[in-house]
């Protein structure tokens, strides 16, 4: 089976995809709607990003047979329209959400927002640690804020629930990238689809992975650079 959507935006903007796979439309058009989340797509051989709140109408069809030609033209169509799968589709995704695993997820995105920044980084590493204790936690309390860091969280339970309830409610996200790790870009990337505040930063002469090369960095060199720029960056910021 063949799957089919079409997005339109409050703004008019419209978005069209055919030939899918539904498990694809699920994870990277229904979900992200239904959570409100900020993604990346590529349409039409260029990357956008889309606020997924905006999204006033949703339509999924579904055809035996892939479609040629542009999906537009075959819209008018009573044929196609006989096989709109939309609410089907929305009601069998909402089921998949109500189980216990996903509800969790779902539910760390509504947690009541507190005094604390999240700090995405290596640790076990001298000189980002350094950074760290140096630098990074001292400009957040100079801010009236908590700093948060995986090594620095004493609760009992499974590490990466700690991270993800942490990345939710804190005020914004600090999120260094060096040395590529990468639970860092997972972390960066769950923060990012929560809409959250990100501050990115990176050791010069560094590598940035390519599907975050468009994003302002701060790009560091000692700690006296890396504390100028970061205290610049979170100045700008309302918290």
């Amino acid at each position: 089976m063949n799957y089919h959507a079409r997005i339109i935006l409050s703004n008019g903007q419209e978005f069209l995809w055919q030939n899918g796979g539904l498990i694809w439309y699920k994870r990277n058009v229904i979900i992200p709607m239904f959570n409100g989340q900020i993604i990346t797509i590529v349409y039409q051989g260029k990357s956008r990003i889309v606020n997924m709140k905006s999204v006033s109408e949703v339509y999924l069809y579904k055809t035996k047979d892939k479609i040629d030609g542009l999906l537009r033209t075959k819209l008018e169509g009573k044929e196609f329209e006989e096989n709109n799968c939309t609410e089907e589709i929305l009601n069998e995704v909402r089921s998949e959400l109500s189980s216990k695993e996903s509800k969790s997820l779902i539910e760390k995105s509504f947690s009541q927002i507190v005094n604390q920044v999240f700090v995405i980084m290596k640790f076990g590493d001298p000189e980002l640690d350094s950074a760290f204790e140096g630098v990074i936690e001292p400009i957040i309390r100079d801010n009236g804020l908590d700093a948060i860091r995986v090594d620095k969280i004493q609760d009992s339970g499974k590490i990466n629930d700690q991270i993800l309830e942490n990345i939710a409610k804190s005020k914004f996200i600090i999120s260094d990238l060096s040395g590529e790790r990468p639970n860092c870009y997972y972390e960066t990337g769950f923060a990012h689809a929560l809409g959250k505040e990100l501050i990115l930063t990176i050791r010069e002469k560094e590598k940035i992975h390519f599907d975050l090369a468009g994003y302002r960095f701060i790009t560091w060199s000692t700690e006296s650079d890396l504390r100028k720029k970061l205290t610049e960056r979170i100045k700008s910021l309302k918290i």
